[in-house]
């Protein structure tokens, strides 16, 4: 079993974390989606409310009664649209820190990543000059002996 460098563990915790908070934030943009859907939603049966009021009353005229109905309705639905509006904006709060926690998080795989391959390349570095170092001792080695038959 090859061993791990700790760095390339610490990449590997970092990317797992990078998976997670990717997953989080997919959940977090359909919460927000879905909160924004229904808003439109809402918004629609306010609109639609406030038209078959004004049409009404302006059709055939409406009782006080019915109108003040209407219009308690309307009040009604607009504090629902109010209140929710307030919960998208949370969503897209959550959306916007969910954001920065993967930015963090890609950012720092990166580092692992560049970190990792610095290494590398100067270990390779090492071991290039020290081959090159043992090619020349077997050349300088075989021009002695030459030079001695």
């Amino acid at each position: 079993m090859a061993t791990r460098s700790p760095m390339e563990m610490l990449r590997e915790k970092a990317k797992e974390q990078l998976d997670a908070t990717t997953q989080q934030l997919g959940k977090t943009r359909q919460s927000y989606e879905k909160a924004c859907a229904q808003l439109r939603q809402l918004e629609s049966y306010q609109h639609e409310y406030q038209h078959q009021l004004t049409a009404r009353t302006t059709d055939k005229g409406l009782l006080n009664s019915h109108i003040l109905s209407y219009q308690l309705f309307i009040d009604s639905l607009n504090q629902v649209v109010k209140q929710y509006s307030t919960h998208v904006t949370a969503c897209e709060n959550a959306v916007n820190q969910a954001v920065s926690a993967w930015k963090r998080d890609h950012l720092r795989l990166n580092a692992f990543t560049t970190l990792i391959s610095r290494a590398d390349a100067v270990a390779r570095k090492k071991e290039s000059r020290l081959e090159q170092k043992m090619m020349d001792e077997f050349a300088s080695q075989t021009l002695l002996r030459k030079t001695f038959i």
